[in-house]
């Protein structure tokens, strides 16, 4: 099982990640990646979309821990 994974690092509080609950799960990393490709930056707005434009905002697959 694959999420989609939001990922910035900010200049002085570090790190900031979080699964984007939204998209749901997928069963390869290849159907993981197309939901990225046709939602993202669709469906992007405001300083979300200016992050992502920027490359501050990165969106990738991770592999769920505990599924085979």
């Amino acid at each position: 099982m694959w999420a989609v994974v939001t990922m910035l690092v900010h200049f002085l509080s570090g790190p900031d990640s979080y699964v984007v609950t939204d998209a749901g799960t997928f069963e390869t990393k290849e159907a993981c990646e197309s939901a990225i490709a046709a939602a993202v930056p669709s469906q992007l707005e405001g300083d979300a979309l200016e992050q992502f434009k920027s490359g501050n905002r990165v969106y990738a697959c991770v592999k769920v821990l505990g599924y085979e």
